[in-house]
């Protein structure tokens, strides 16, 4: 019974012993603000010609491709409407016209939604376009942390009331830097 409790101690202790050294050796918390979306907006700005192109590439699909496309779908409305009307006229079939409602109904609400189609094919064809430079902002983020060893990646929305300043380290000047961006001199970059 005694080599049990001993043994029982022993092993106790043994984890306090090396708790307290865990403790020990544990590093200074270091918290990392950054903002992806921000610093990635500032790197396309920072070459104008190629956010020029990618803007003039956003209004060509929006006039060249989503213009056309409501075009066809006024085109198919009013075609299935004139049927419709035709149809009830000469008195169809309930379940033609029945049929021939539900695509008319399906076609008026898809217009009648067209904002909101618009609105999530240019988001789509923007995260295309930009995908390129996150991929390269996001290369240079991992890269950075590494080096910078922090703990904790916050966003700068994130940070309210931080006592000791000193664990803030700023990412994006650091992602901004590696990316040979000129800093803004403004606080462009933002982050603390």
């Amino acid at each position: 019974m005694r080599k049990v409790i001993f043994s029982l101690l022993a092993i106790a202790a043994l984890g306090f012993a090396a708790n307290k050294v865990q403790a020990q050796t544990t590093p200074a918390l270091k918290i990392g603000v950054f903002d992806i979306d921000q610093v990635t907006q500032y790197v396309m700005q920072s070459s104008p010609d190629e956010y020029k192109a990618l803007q003039a590439k956003m209004e060509s699909y929006q006039r060249d491709s989503l213009g056309p496309q409501r075009d066809n779908y006024e085109l198919q409305y009013r075609r299935a409407d004139s049927t419709y009307q035709a149809d009830s006229l000469a008195k169809k079939p309930k379940a033609t016209l029945d049929y021939e409602r539900g695509q008319v109904q399906q076609l008026y609400l898809t217009l009648a939604n067209w904002s909101n189609t618009v609105q999530q094919a240019s988001q789509n064809k923007y995260g295309e376009l930009t995908r390129p430079y996150y991929e390269k902002v996001g290369a240079s983020y991992k890269k950075v942390v590494a080096a910078s060893k922090v703990n904790l990646v916050l966003s700068p929305q994130a940070i309210f009331d931080v006592p000791d300043s000193k664990v803030l380290v700023n990412l994006n000047e650091l992602v901004l830097k590696d990316l040979g961006v000129k800093l803004p001199t403004d606080s462009a970059a933002g982050g603390k």
